[in-house]
């Protein structure tokens, strides 16, 4: 593996040289140029790669079946015991909104049925303030009404008769 690397790094300096090179000398590089790193790489970069080795070293960092199995064997075990440790029933500490007393559910009756006779009323209070703003709303129409008749009456008796309007309009 370190073979590998110092063949990489050896390939980067040459690279490196051949740029840097181009650079200072304001030329490119030439292919012979090129050529030549080549075959130097080439020269000193032998290597070969012990799979043996490698596997040896990477194994006893794998998970075996074994290991696996005593694992998920004392996980279990483990969860088991949390498991048991959670009680299956609690019991109750002082008072709690619901049926658990009759106290409380009468409570709980009386406060829904507040709130049925709250919006029944209202609901009702509703319906008066609508039928009101009706029979408004009729007498509106009826004095709109007979203004227009005295309206058009005093006009038409203005036009008919001019003396008789002065008489009974004086203005």
């Amino acid at each position: 593996m370190q073979e590998l690397l110092q063949d990489i790094n050896a390939l980067r300096r040459g690279i490196e040289a051949l740029n840097k090179r181009s650079l200072e000398q304001g030329q490119p590089v030439s292919r012979a140029e090129l050529d030549e790193v080549l075959a130097k790489v080439k020269q000193e970069a032998r290597f070969v790669i012990d799979y043996k080795g490698i596997a040896e070293a990477i194994q006893p960092h794998l998970a075996t079946p074994a290991k696996v199995e005593t694992t998920l064997t004392t996980g279990t075990a483990q969860l088991q015991q949390m498991i048991a440790q959670i009680p299956r029933s609690v019991p109750v500490v002082g008072e709690v909104w619901g049926f658990t007393s009759m106290r409380l559910a009468f409570a709980t009756l009386v406060f829904v049925l507040g709130l049925v006779c709250l919006s029944t009323y209202l609901w009702k209070e509703k319906g008066a303030a609508e039928a009101k703003a009706e029979l408004l709303q009729q007498q509106l129409t009826q004095k709109q009404a007979t203004l227009k008749w005295l309206n058009d009456g005093y006009v038409d008796l203005k036009q008919d008769n001019p003396k008789a309007a002065q008489k009974y309009f004086p203005q």
